[in-house]
């Protein structure tokens, strides 16, 4: 069990994630609040999933001034509109501790006192706090629709984004709205008579209670967060039951069953992740986190076994997750279509969520791992890179033709959109973006982990400090990475740091001196009690290509290839189309080089490989000998890049040749 200490203060220094947090301030934050503002129409390609559900603008701020009454109005769109708010309120409170990093940070700061200010006006008495239900339902339909409402949802993530405030200001006052809100579901919510004995149908709100209770202490939070937990899936019949006695109906052409709800099964008897990926995600989170607070070893549990069936099955090489369209859900093991996959952009950073959740319980270099290849690939390509457009949708293949053409891919966009009616990932991935610095270092004991290469500098109790710096074009395309410690009160301390799987081959060296230390759990562990300690590490850097399991059916006979922690991919702007007519072999020679001028600066791969060649003889016709190849170049980008120049084809597992 993770001792819980202070946590550090960390100033990002890395070049690479520098440029995203300052992309986020300069241009994305203020660009989302100019969608929740009904500055920026909803756009996204016509047909497409989430691009024909009703407005044409995000209405998110209005909605807030007319439940706050400061506009006259009827609401429009999600029910979970609020939501949208709320996470841009979570991503924009973090940057507030960015101001002595040099940030200018006034206006934003300006608007997140007039969020705050709406929310104060619009909640309730009672601290009820969902301007859907306010403006548009009476109150005695509250809390009476949890199979649809999102009412509990819309709840937990304002509680989040309070927390996220008075961690980064010290100011009750969202916090005061939050725990008036968390005191409302508390009087509704529970075991005994006359109160609600089920659960939202979105899970959210037993995280945000986590979340509300370490920062305030206050432990009905804690318990009310784990009833939630435990009460999920106990009455298969609560949300019939609740439709029947006349609750509000909402979205009734979707006719999804329990397992899209994650309640057809309590969920620690859950044996594997199913359902809504982000529904089931949020979930496990809070499982993972409450179940450490309450060392409850049923959640524990039950938090690494769905971990364990994500990632040995249902993640894709990417980290997304979410096989299908229907339901965004997981599927079955190890079925993973790169061309119809969802791979949501908020599933990839819940697992992000998720695998933090699982370091403070054990700190482990495989979990860490996944944290690594979901940051550099899985979610952030949901962002383009001047933090304007957004994608939904995460495919491994995507073609334009075939998205327009045919139904089952609408959703797979080919351009990222500038929003969405339902705009749940934008501000989900820039409040992971801004508060980037909580990632980086888990402490347990005397050890503290420094577990993701991201170069940085970290001050821990007790005057510890831990320097990250990194050489050459710095990581994720150099491997050279130093550690510098300075302990003047030469505490009692070590430092673990992480051996990624992908890196076989590494050297390390300790004050200048080679030292040979074998990993434990995807750590080397050094003594760093001195007043000083470098730690100087190289990791190994070369070009892989990977395969997938034979179980995995669709990528049976073909490749992808790694660098590092990024996952590379083929777009049609650098390759001559169609591109599944492109291969390579296992051991094809591999040219790397630094393009500086390239979207922002990429590491390009270039392949010796080989291209059928097409046979002009109609669409069917007799072989009489196997295909012709020519040797073709093939040049690969990495896969977070890709869709930031021109529209067109791209894949990343390419048909493997002799």
């Amino acid at each position: 069990m993770t001792d819980q200490t202070t946590s550090p203060k960390v100033t990002i220094t890395s070049r690479f994630w520098h440029r995203y947090r300052t992309m986020t301030v300069d241009n994305a934050l203020p660009y989302q609040w100019r969608a929740l503002n009904d500055e920026v129409p909803v756009d996204v390609p016509e047909g497409a999933a989430w691009g024909e559900n009703g407005s044409q603008f995000s209405h998110s701020l209005r909605n807030l001034r007319i439940a706050a009454g400061r506009e006259s109005g009827a609401f429009s769109g999600q029910p979970f509109q609020d939501t949208d708010v709320s996470k841009w309120l979570e991503a924009a409170s973090y940057t507030l501790r960015m101001r002595d990093e040099g940030f200018d940070i006034d206006d934003i700061e300006a608007k997140v006192d007039e969020a705050i200010g709406l929310f104060e006006d619009l909640q309730d008495e009672d601290g009820y706090l969902d301007t859907k239900f306010e403006i548009d339902l009476p109150a005695d339909q509250r809390f009476k629709g949890l199979r649809w409402s999102h009412e509990l949802y819309t709840m937990g993530h304002f509680i989040e984004a309070a927390v996220a405030h008075y961690e980064s200001t010290g100011s009750p006052r969202a916090l005061d709205i939050a725990e008036r809100a968390a005191d409302c579901i508390d009087r509704h919510f529970g075991d005994a008579a006359g109160q609600i004995h089920g659960p939202d149908g979105h899970p959210e709100i037993e995280l945000a209670l986590a979340r509300l209770y370490e920062v305030t202490g206050e432990r009905r939070w804690l318990d009310l967060a784990a009833w939630f937990i435990r009460v999920r899936g106990i009455d298969p019949e609560f949300y019939d039951e609740q439709d029947k006695a006349g609750g509000p109906q909402f979205y009734t052409d979707m006719h999804m069953p329990l397992k899209y709800f994650v309640a057809d099964e309590p969920i620690l008897d859950k044996a594997k992740a199913e359902g809504h990926a982000v529904r089931l995600l949020y979930l496990a989170v809070a499982v993972a986190k409450v179940g450490r607070l309450l060392e409850d070893r049923k959640m524990l549990d039950t938090a690494e076994r769905l971990w364990r069936n994500i990632v040995d099955h249902r993640m894709y090489v990417t980290g997304a997750v979410g096989s299908t369209q229907v339901g965004e859900a997981f599927s079955f093991d190890d079925d993973l279509p790169n061309d119809l996959v969802y791979g949501e952009t908020c599933a990839s950073v819940a697992m992000l969520f998720y695998g933090k959740a699982l370091m403070e319980i054990r700190p482990r270099g495989s979990v860490a791992d996944v944290m690594e290849l979901e940051l550099f690939n899985g979610m952030l390509s949901g962002i383009q890179l001047d933090g304007t457009r957004y994608f939904y949708v995460n495919p491994l293949e995507a073609d334009p033709a075939a998205s327009a053409g045919n139904p089952t891919r609408h959703h797979v966009l080919t351009r990222r959109a500038g929003w969405f009616d339902c705009a749940c990932c934008p501000a989900n991935l820039v409040r992971l973006i801004t508060s980037l610095d909580r990632y980086l270092y888990t402490e347990s004991g005397d050890t503290i982990y420094a577990h993701q290469f991201i170069a940085n500098r970290a001050e821990f109790a007790d005057g510890l400090t831990v320097e990250q710096t990194q050489a050459g074009e710095e990581y994720p395309w150099s491997g050279d990475i130093t550690f510098h410690v300075a302990n003047p009160n030469r505490l009692n301390k070590r430092l673990a740091v992480r051996i990624p799987a992908w890196s076989p081959r590494w050297t390390l060296e300790v004050n200048g001196n080679p030292v040979n230390l074998k990993a434990a759990d995807g750590f080397v562990s050094i003594d760093v009690s001195g007043e000083t300690t470098e730690i100087h590490l190289v990791l190994d850097m070369a070009v892989r290509k990977v395969r997938a399991s034979l179980d995995v059916r669709c990528d049976v006979g073909r490749l992808a290839v790694a660098r590092g922690p990024i996952v590379f991919c083929m777009e049609q702007c650098d390759n001559e189309g169609p591109l599944w007519l492109d291969g390579m072999s296992v051991d094809a020679e591999v040219e790397e080089r630094y393009d500086a001028d390239l979207l922002d600066g990429v590491e390009v791969l270039t392949v010796e490989g080989r291209r059928f060649e097409t046979q002009r003889t109609g669409q069917y016709y007799t072989a009489e000998a196997p295909l012709a190849e020519h040797e073709q170049q093939l040049t690969l980008i990495p896969y977070y890049a890709w869709c930031n120049r021109a529209e067109g084809q791209m894949q990343v597992w390419v048909r493997e040749t002799r």
